[in-house]
């Protein structure tokens, strides 16, 4: 990590902040509009945000360690759940709650396993009393690969905005929805949204936010390898 640029670091600490920022935005409007699908994924992406900018820049970091630690173990108990409960309403398939309950845990791992390296972005340094422990490389890599994987299949997946609202949502944003029919199907106030609201909650830009902590998250956990 040594080698590692810092403007890089300074570039994805930046992107992380903007994410945040963004969900919080995106939340707010979701709360106007009483649409309030894919809340739960728009809070942990604004944790994550500012969780990871101190990551890859150690002087942006606050909070206690602990604090942090406990915040990303009940998203992740949270997804779990939601997960869970998404395979028993429609049965066998892979919820969009699943890898946010792994980004959970990848964040959580981060703080419990910060490593020792003074000269890259070691996450939550000084955080953290687990000082020069490293987090197993092989789960690390595992990880990151699941985090590219699912930045890709949210690239190329025709269900833009289903990684914040899955795909069994009828009718999921202020503007678009899973398939055509179902867009025939929504309901009148949809089309009466603000054009800000439509652009703040328009779905490839809920992907984006989506793909943006995917890489992040995987590059960081590569980081620390």
């Amino acid at each position: 990590m040594t080698g590692s640029p810092s403007w890089l670091y300074h570039l994805f600490a930046v992107l992380m902040l903007a994410v945040a920022a963004y969900c919080l935005l995106l939340l707010f409007v979701s709360a106007k509009e009483r649409r309030m699908s894919g809340w739960d994924v728009d809070v942990a992406h604004i944790a994550m945000g500012i969780a990871m900018a101190g990551m890859f820049i150690t002087a942006w970091a606050f909070g206690p360690a602990w604090a942090c630690e406990l915040t990303f173990f009940v998203l992740m108990i949270w997804f779990i759940a939601r997960s869970v409960q998404s395979v028993q309403e429609f049965g066998i398939h892979l919820p969009h709650y699943a890898v946010h309950a792994l980004m959970s845990l990848a964040t959580l791992l981060m703080f419990s396993f910060p490593g020792g390296d003074s000269g890259g972005p070691a996450p939550a340094m000084g955080m953290s009393a687990a000082g020069g422990s490293r987090l197993d490389p092989g789960l690390s890599l595992l990880l990151a690969f699941a985090f590219f994987a699912s930045a890709i299949f949210t690239l190329a997946s025709n269900s833009k905005g289903a990684s914040h609202h899955g795909t069994h949502v009828p009718e999921y944003a202020l503007v678009g929805a899973v398939d055509g029919d179902a867009a025939a199907a929504a309901p009148e106030p949809v089309l009466q949204v603000g054009v800000v609201d439509r652009v703040v909650a328009a779905p490839w830009l809920e992907d984006a936010s989506h793909v943006v902590m995917c890489i992040a998250m995987g590059l960081m956990l590569i980081l620390m390898i």
